[in-house]
C-alpha cells in the first residue's frame, strides 16, 4: 500500500533534497548561542493546500478516518469517493495504486540548500521519529550526542524515545527509520 522516501545528495557546494511523502530530513544548525531545525524537505500532508487541491481535483475524498460511532478520529486521509479505501494519511507515496488513482502522486518534491558553518547534522528519518518528536525537539535531543561525538548514543535514544512515545499513544509502533549524519 505504498511507501515514502526522503534522500539527500551531497554536491561539493550544496545538498539536493528529494522526498516524497512523510519522511522528513532535518538540518541541526548552532549559530554560536542556539540550536535550531532546519526542514530540508515538506512533508505531503493534506494540511497544505496544494497537495489538498490535486487529491480533490482527481476526485479523491479527504477526511479523517471515522470510528463505529461515526466520529471523526486520527488525521485527516485519502478515500475514494464512495468507498473507505485506501485511507492514506499523506499526500505522496510509492506504490499505491488505489491512492494514485485519485491524485496520490510518486513525484517527488525537490529543494535545494547550500551549507553554512553552523550546520552540524543532518537526520533523514521516517515518519515513526516525526509522529511524535518534532524537528525542534529532535535537534535538541541530537545536540547533546553531538558534542559528545556520540552518534550510537543518538540513534539508540531516539529509537527508544519514539518507541516510547507511540507505546503511550497507540497500539502498534509505526516503521522507526533514522539515519543521522554528524557534518563537522
Amino acid at each position: 500500500s505504498g511507501a515514502t522516501c526522503s534522500s539527500l545528495l551531497f554536491c561539493p557546494e550544496k545538498r539536493i533534497s528529494a522526498n516524497v511523502g512523510d519522511s522528513r530530513c532535518v538540518l541541526g544548525k548552532f549559530d554560536g548561542k542556539n540550536w535550531k531545525a532546519k526542514n530540508l524537505t515538506r512533508d505531503h500532508k493534506l494540511n497544505e493546500e496544494d497537495e489538498k487541491k490535486r487529491i480533490i481535483e482527481k476526485g479523491g475524498r479527504i477526511e479523517a478516518y471515522k470510528d463505529e460511532e461515526g466520529d471523526f478520529v486520527g488525521p485527516e486521509r485519502v478515500w475514494l469517493k464512495g468507498e473507505n479505501l485506501p485511507g492514506l494519511a499523506m499526500s505522496r507515496s510509492f506504490g499505491d495504486d488505489i491512492a494514485h488513482s485519485v491524485g496520490v502522486v510518486s513525484q517527488p518534491e525537490i529543494l535545494e540548500y547550500k551549507l553554512l558553518n553552523e550546520d552540524k547534522f543532518i537526520l533523514l528519518a521516517s515518519d515513526g521519529i516525526w509522529e511524535f518528536i518534532s524537528s525542534d525537539e529532535c535537534v535538541n535531543i541530537v545536540k547533546d550526542y553531538y558534542l559528545k561525538d556520540d552518534i550510537d548514543g543518538a540513534l539508540n535514544y531516539l529509537y527508544k524515545e519514539s518507541s516510547k512515545r507511540w507505546i503511550m499513544e497507540e497500539e502498534v509502533i509505526d516503521d522507526i527509520t533514522l539515519i543521522i549524519m554528524f557534518l563537522n
